[in-house]
């Protein structure tokens, strides 16, 4: 049977629409006249889908890579050379005419978060601060262009194309998943709505979510569910570009802004703080504390050529206060955070707009394309207006939101959870590199200071310290199906190991090693769950750099995921409990 059916494909929106309602219409006639048949003689599940199968459009690969966020990308670019002779595919829902690379490229985040090595290990080792974590991520450098920090979207969205055509990776975009078929404890297959089925041997599901795990029966936590706060995730951000203000503009900018604060015969800029502080004494000092920097104005702060650090809060207070709201991100419900700027050569990227979702809302937005809604669009007008009133003549908006985290998988081979990374991860032995970074909760976890508190914990000192932490593939692999794999934000984290493992950095080294174990699976027809990070590592044509180490602040984390961890499970009993009663 071919890979796909020999149909010439419309061009205009209108034939596009007939082509997909009747191809639609045709698929689900044949899907209802085969279930009509085997009625008379009702055959086994994988009878029933066989046969369903056979009715439509299939595609069949030994590796689907599911979702187009820069891990997957990369890691089937790796899977690709692992396996030469391999059929491998990167299938997404995400609108591939508006760019390649997911949040990256369609969110247009540019400032990239990177591996920071610890100082002394730097002078011990000559390895620079931002050393990449693996060979697969100086592979992403190389390709996109990226000088260190400031990742440019029009020209990584041409070099993954380029990238993933030279390799033989098939890419196909726009797909709406309908069902995910499983026999088992494997993943046999998905049906979309207007391109038939897909089948493989071995998936990765690469979004933001887990979307597909989930659809394969995986059990996904909502929000920090694994803390006992289901309704709790990080905040969501919408990145936009300036065009028309540098960085000195953009400096001299907030210093003006910082000196009107501090005048205190500046009616006017009086007037904005003290909306923006909604007349809380503690939130106002907060503000003017951000001000100074112990050395005097705390101004903007460039740490690589390509990128800097907004570090007062004074443009955030000063667009809050004209607009009447106060400067906080659960009482106004959005906010104009201190901006992460990526360098490119015509304009600034902000990475400072952030949103306040719940668990359910953010795993909404993710499996729905990450559109930024209504609300969020209102907002997003008036900081488009805020800078264009300082001097930028244009403000761009990204098409789809940055979310850091909804939700992980609840069940892992093994977890990665945030007391393993302050404990240095995994065995030096078994290490496939090393990575280190905060915990970062930017925005912060609703309800956790609160939980903390009930439970007894002074302080949570939660982004404290860097954790140095050695890291394999296996928190990739949900327990309930052997040849699935989740790579991304999604994966299994524990809980708090989801504010260091969502970054990027970070997954596509981890995708190194799961292209390797994927490849060895298709190889010797094995589970996943089979395969040891130390099998892998051996099969690594250079030896890692491996270092991770304990934290400082190692028991207090420890203290912090047990007791968070009873409180889950005591939860989850009661939880049970009234579910059992409701049906009695």
């Amino acid at each position: 049977m071919p890979d796909r059916l020999p149909i010439s494909h419309p061009k205009n929106p209108i034939q596009i629409n007939f082509y997909n309602r009747t191809y639609g219409l045709i698929t689900l006639f044949l899907t209802a006249l085969v279930l009509t048949l085997l009625l008379f003689s009702p055959p086994n599940k994988q009878e029933v889908v066989q046969a369903l199968i056979s009715s439509t459009q299939v595609q069949e690969y030994d590796a689907i890579v599911f979702g187009d966020e820069v891990p997957g990308i990369m890691t089937a670019l790796k899977l690709r050379r692992q396996l030469p002779n391999g059929k491998i595919a990167l299938i997404t829902e995400g609108d591939i005419s508006q760019g390649l690379g997911g949040h990256l490229v369609r969110g247009g985040l540019a400032y990239l978060d990177r591996n920071q090595v610890p100082r002394d290990i730097r002078q011990d080792s000559g390895l620079r601060r931002f050393a990449s974590s693996s060979k697969l991520y100086d592979e992403f450098i190389q390709i996109t262009g990226t000088q260190e920090i400031a990742l440019d979207r029009f020209r990584a969205d041409k070099a993954f194309r380029r990238a993933l055509e030279q390799a033989q990776v098939k890419v196909i975009g726009n797909i709406q998943v309908q069902s995910v078929q499983t026999q088992g404890v494997k993943v046999q297959s998905f049906t979309t709505a207007d391109q038939g089925i897909f089948t493989a041997k071995y998936f990765i599901d690469c979004t933001q979510g887990g979307k597909l795990a989930e659809m394969a029966g995986v059990r996904v936590y909502q929000g920090f569910e694994a803390l006992g706060l289901p309704d709790s995730s990080l905040a969501i951000g919408l990145i936009f570009e300036i065009y028309g203000i540098n960085l000195e503009q953009l400096r001299d900018i907030e210093d003006k802004m910082i000196d009107r604060f501090l005048d205190q015969n500046d009616i006017e800029a009086q007037r904005w703080l003290g909306i923006a502080s909604g007349g809380s004494p503690g939130l106002r000092q907060q503000i003017i504390s951000s001000f100074n920097s112990g050395n005097g104005i705390a101004s903007i702060y460039q740490g690589t050529p390509d990128s800097a650090d907004v570090r007062s809060s004074a443009l955030g207070a000063a667009f809050h206060g004209m607009n009447g709201l106060v400067y906080d991100l659960r009482k106004a419900g959005a906010k104009l955070d201190r901006a992460n700027v990526a360098i490119l050569r015509d304009h600034l990227s902000l990475n400072s707009m952030l949103f306040y979702a719940d668990g359910k809302t953010s795993r909404q937005l993710s499996f729905n394309g990450a559109k930024p809604t209504p609300e969020m669009l209102v907002f997003a007008r008036k900081v488009q207006d805020f800078y264009r009133n300082l001097g930028a003549w244009d403000v761009k908006l990204m098409s789809e939101l940055y979310i850091r985290s909804a939700g992980h998988i609840a069940r892992s081979m093994d977890d990665l959870t945030a007391t393993e990374m302050a404990g240095g991860g995994i065995s030096n032995a078994d290490a496939l590199g090393t990575f280190t970074y905060h915990l970062d909760v930017r925005g912060g976890i609703t309800g956790i200071g609160e939980m903390a508190a009930r439970l007894g914990i002074d302080k949570l000192n939660i982004h404290l310290n860097m954790h140095t932490f050695n890291y394999g593939f296996r928190h990739t692999l949900p327990k309930e199906r052997e040849n699935l794999a989740v790579l991304s934000p999604a994966s299994g984290f524990g809980g708090l190991g989801i504010s260091a493992g969502r970054i990027v950095e970070f997954n596509i080294s981890v995708g190194e090693g799961l292209a390797i174990a994927v490849a060895k699976a298709v190889q010797e027809k094995r589970s996943l769950h089979s395969i040891t990070n130390k099998e892998v590592r051996q099969t690594f044509n250079y030896t890692p750099l491996v270092y991770g180490r304990r934290s400082p602040n190692y028991k207090s984390i420890k203290n912090i995921e047990i007791l968070f961890k009873q409180e889950q499970e005591r939860q989850s009993q009661e939880s049970n409990q009234h579910r059992a009663k409701v049906k009695l």
